[in-house]
């Protein structure tokens, strides 16, 4: 109990001193990756599933087939990924629900987007940046498109981000039951490398290759005395669910 304690109490200064400085990758000559968003616009509000998830060394398997209903601008973001990354996304086509889908590639400043929508006989939007061509985040060679989706990311370490409605203290990024637009905040990452995050729930964020642990802090921007939830998924399974006013602390030995 007392590691614990003093395990969270090191997160939070850690993410502290990373807020005022800017940590990013760790090491003597770390290899940079880019922060990749695949942002789903609604018409209105809608409902979509993820037929494909993947970065060049990775398909993130556990949202594969699961279905998602927002009323605003929903998030998945791969951190510590190479290129190339891909997202396949669907509507069903007896309704009237459509989507529009962003993949935006951030690195070194600079910023790489491609975008697709769904329409009327078009229930697929299919978003692709098979290489990132800028430096630092440039591996050296596009990697060879065989045509193959890369294996399951193993482990798979997954953080859903939501918001309670007003009445709630639960939340889930599947339903409609839940705050959408809220503002966040957050720094995730494992020993060796942490990455600073901003963004708006729902949202759903793949770390790949943690070594040895995840640690993970969400935090609402500005605090508003309102929930914010967190819950850490490890292949696909449920590993633990939190929900805080002030910090969402999640940490994990893997």
């Amino acid at each position: 109990m007392l590691y614990r304690v003093i395990r969270r109490a090191a997160l939070l200064l850690v993410f502290a001193v990373c807020g005022i400085c800017g940590c990013g990758q760790t090491g003597s000559d770390p290899l940079l990756f880019p922060e990749v968003h695949f942002t789903v616009f609604p018409a209105g509000q809608a409902t979509f599933r993820v037929s494909a998830l993947s970065s060049g060394g990775a398909s993130y398997t556990s949202v594969i087939g699961q279905q998602f209903t927002t009323a605003a601008a929903f998030e998945f973001v791969l951190e510590n990924a190479g290129p190339g990354f891909r997202g396949v996304f669907e509507v069903d086509p007896t309704t009237s629900d459509q989507i529009t889908v962003i993949l935006s590639v951030i690195c070194g400043g600079g910023q790489t987007q491609v975008s697709d929508a769904t329409g009327p006989g078009k229930p697929t939007a299919i978003v692709s940046i098979p290489f990132v061509a800028a430096a630092p985040c440039n591996p050296g060679a596009p990697p060879p498109d065989t045509g193959v989706p890369p294996p399951p990311s193993s482990p798979e370490v997954r953080f859903d981000i939501c918001a309670p409605l007003p009445s709630a203290t639960t939340c889930s990024t599947t339903t409609i039951d839940q705050s959408f637009g809220v503002l966040f905040t957050g720094s995730l990452g494992d020993p060796f490398t942490s990455h600073l995050t901003s963004g708006s729930t729902p949202a759903i964020y793949f770390y790949q290759s943690p070594q040895q642990n995840i640690n993970a802090v969400f935090t609402r921007a500005p605090l508003t005395g309102m929930l914010l939830a967190a819950q850490l998924l490890i292949n696909g399974e449920i590993n633990q669910t939190r929900a805080s006013t002030g910090n969402v602390i999640i940490s994990e030995d893997l």
